[in-house]
């Protein structure tokens, strides 16, 4: 084993590493990869590069606007309604015609996309055959993976396998190479699950009745969510210090870690919780979380305030100052909040004050965005200042110089009293700051004082704080003492349903660029007006907490609001709206161009006139000057993850030719099964292919196996074109796992799939797979 061999075997298992255990994004390490294959000198500058130019690569970015045209037109969705009316009843026939229809959309337009397309269609489909999803799902997003090994450019790694063919001077897969063995495994497929893999598709909703404008039942999604468990109603006094006050200002949302779903008047009539809606004396709030924070207000007061106003002086020490900063138009922080910014964790200092323009605010600072020109005022130690002179408009501030901020009329004794749920509590726990506006300066116990206390400093009975908040801030705070609280409320959610607001489900897409972050990082509420009431995270659903929770693909929302919100939410290509009727209105007119287009696109890469590369750019191109889509909807469109992640792979492939890495292993494999036969290399290639599946992307899995494959081809003397072939159908082969491939993942959550029902009908799939296609290969492409 030479050197080169050993540093490129080091470099692809770092990259198996990074893969499995996901802990950088794919495309981030891909593009370490290159890196260092280029400093290794496994690769040149140029052959590093090389991958972004790639036929294949460009041809996968053309197809994702093509696929885009199709559905933006209506092709895709026409022909989703043309399988409700043809579907019937029975379930064989369900599962054959919306495997039949997933697959045939996906051999021309992208899987993930066709599965996304056809979610709320097979829900649709499920409810008005009174059927239960789950028994739907799965075989769709079987069918929209089946479809990828129909032709060349079914699939992205179709065309990555073609690219290494044609790289090695020879010529590339043709269009139609995939479609005779594609067709028989699509059949044996679904003659398996017709037969045989229906019996493991698990059934774990009831099916209701659907209403006559298909909307989801919510009685249906109370029950799949566990609604009930969490659900309580609130009854503010006759005499409430909230009332006058809106909901956003009674902070009973924030401040108890509740979702608001109704307030019923004293009359009776039922009101929708608008943020702006005032509240009233003998109100009754229908409310969504964990009670146990609201009872230990109920049960004790948290704290008591005194009449002494503090004065600003007591805040600052020979070791704590006040300061001013600006923030410039190239602030990092433009359009951040504090909050989101993590101000206090970066720098170590509060922020006291935000003078905008001629107005100074002193209260809810903590999710106020920042704008250019804004000067906040700070406290915290000189060192820690000082870290932020380099700010625009920095100087430290004496007392004299405090006037018109008014720091006084915000500050006030607060004591923390015997019982108080306050007490045994960190800052960060109690949190004062985010849920009541409210934030503690100093905290007196015992004769001490803590001047800038931290946040992990655990509060204790007797202690005195000096905080900075609006008076009715505290007055809010006293108010939610006063609440009355019913337990075990029976209430049917579809009584909330009404002409404008209603309940609906919504997927994160594949696409989605909100992995990692937060509800409230995202301004989700304030954003579409929607309340979202419980997440499907992972295998379960979580009511309380949901602004605070890491979102991860495959999460369901579970959201209650107006036609309007749902219908901005399905123009975003984070999400997956599951109801037809707010779904963004093709342009139908253009439909014949488009599928016109597409014909045209394969017509012209079946009688050799262009590559497939030039043919895809050209049937884009046509997309946009025919108006079948905007220049700005193909942009959209590309999923340029998967785009950086393919092309800067793919030079490893290069460094595991030059290196003479793929050859080694061809050696090994040789001799191996070489006394076997070819047929033997082969299905053991195939197999060890189909294994890695599970753990690393489908188009890296490509990248890796494919030169392997065409190496062994060479060390045999024997045509490449079936082992290109072998490796093309198990690269595509996602079945056992969820995470093997976006489009299972994406139906997981709607069709409250476990990890385990992928294995039950996956393993065998993929087994009839690797079988159908070691038996036909040799025959239609012989070695």
């Amino acid at each position: 084993m030479t050197l080169d061999i050993a540093l490129t075997f080091g470099v692809l298992l770092l990259a198996i590493i990074f893969f499995i255990t996901e802990i950088l994004r794919p495309d981030l390490v891909a593009l370490i990869v290159l890196v260092l294959l280029v400093v290794f000198g496994l690769v040149s500058p140029g052959d590093a590069l090389a991958g972004f130019s790639n036929p294949a690569v460009v041809a996968i970015w053309a197809m994702f606007i093509l696929s885009s045209g199709l559905a933006r037109t209506g092709v895709a969705s026409n022909l989703g309604n043309l399988v409700m009316r043809v579907a019937g009843e029975t379930e064989r026939r369900l599962l054959t015609v919306l495997m039949s229809s997933t697959a045939l959309l996906s051999a021309f337009m992208n899987n993930i996309g066709v599965a996304a397309m056809f979610l709320p269609v097979t829900i649709d489909i499920a409810r008005r055959t009174k059927r239960v999803a789950s028994r739907l799902l799965i075989p769709m997003a079987y069918g929209s993976l089946l479809g990828g090994m129909l032709v060349l450019f079914g699939t992205s790694s179709n065309l990555v396998v073609s690219g290494f063919v044609e790289n090695t001077g020879l010529p590339p897969l043709g269009i139609f190479y995939f479609t005779p063995i594609g067709v028989a495994i699509f059949l044996v497929v679904v003659i398996y699950i017709n037969l045989i893999g229906h019996r493991f598709l698990p059934q774990r909703q009831s099916p209701q009745p659907v209403s006559p404008t298909q909307i989801p039942p919510a009685q249906d999604l109370q029950n799949l969510y566990g609604l009930e468990e969490r659900l309580a109603m609130l009854v503010l006094p006759d005499d409430t210090l909230l009332a006058g006050k809106t909901l956003a200002e009674s902070r009973i949302s924030k401040a108890l870690g509740l979702n608001i779903l109704s307030v019923k008047r004293k009359d009776g009539k039922r009101q929708a919780p608008d943020a702006h809606l005032e509240l009233e004396g003998g109100d009754q709030l229908l409310v969504l979380g964990r009670l146990d924070q609201i009872e230990k207000i109920i049960r004790s007061p948290m704290f008591t305030v005194e009449t002494e106003v503090p004065t600003i002086s007591r805040l600052l020490s020979e070791n704590i100052g006040l300061a001013e900063i600006q923030i410039s138009d190239t602030s990092e922080f433009v359009g951040k909040t504090l909050v989101s910014a993590g101000f206090r964790q970066k720098f170590g200092v509060n922020v006291l004050a935000n003078r905008r323009r001629d107005l100074i605010r002193r209260t809810n600072l903590q999710n106020m965005e920042l704008e250019t020109g804004d000067v906040l005022l700070i406290e915290g130690q000189f060192d820690n200042l000082a870290a932020l002179s380099d700010q625009p408009g920095y100087r430290i501030l004496s007392l004299e110089e405090l006037g018109d901020y008014h720091l006084e009329d915000r500050l006030s004794f607060i004591d923390i009293p015997e019982g108080s749920a306050l007490a045994g509590q960190t800052l960060t726990e109690a949190k004062l700051g985010s849920a009541y506006g409210i934030t503690v300066l100093d905290i007196i116990r015992v004769g001490r004082e803590f001047l800038f206390p931290e946040p992990d400093m655990r509060l204790e009975v007797g202690d005195q704080l000096i905080v900075s908040g609006h008076p009715t801030d505290i007055e809010v705070l006293n108010g939610l003492q006063k609440i009355q609280v019913e337990k075990d409320v029976k209430f049917n959610l579809r009584d909330m349903e009404n002409g404008s607001l209603s309940f609906v489900e919504v997927i994160l897409s594949p696409y989605t660029s909100l992995v990692g972050k937060t509800l409230k990082q995202i301004r989700f509420r304030e954003k579409y007006n929607v309340s979202v009431l419980a997440i499907w995270h992972g295998d379960r659903p979580y009511r309380t907490g949901l602004q605070d929770l890491p979102l991860q693909y495959g999460d369901a929302f579970l959201c209650y609001g107006p036609r309007a919100g749902f219908e901005l939410l399905a123009k975003e290509r984070d999400y997956i709206v599951l109801r037809q009727d707010v779904q963004e209105k093709p342009r139908l007119k253009k439909a014949p161009i488009a599928g016109l287009i597409m014909l045209a696109v394969v017509a012209v890469v079946i009688v050799g006139w262009l590559p497939i590369s030039i043919a895809a750019i050209a049937g884009s191109a046509m997309m946009v000057l025919t108006g079948c889509l905007t220049m700005e909807e193909a942009h959209k469109s590309i999923d340029w993850k998967s785009i950086f992640l393919i092309a800067a792979m793919m030079p490893l492939g290069f460094a595991m030719r030059d290196s003479g890495a793929a050859q080694y292993l061809a050696d090994i494999v040789v001799r191996t099964a070489g006394p076997f036969g070819n047929f033997a290399i082969l299905g053991g290639l195939m197999t060890l292919t189909l294994l890695i599946n599970p753990f690393i992307p489908a188009v890296v899995n490509a990248v890796i196996m494919t030169p392997i494959g065409l190496a062994t081809a060479a060390s045999l003397g024997v045509s490449p074109y079936p082992f290109a072939m072998g490796i093309a159908y198990m690269v595509a082969a996602c079945f056992m796992t969820p995470v093997s491939h976006p489009a299972n993942l994406l139906v997981m959550s709607p069709g409250g799939y476990r990890f385990t029902d992928y294995l039950k009908n996956g393993i065998p799939i993929a087994i009839l797979v690797l079988l159908v296609s070691l038996l036909l290969i040799p025959l239609i492409f012989p070695f």
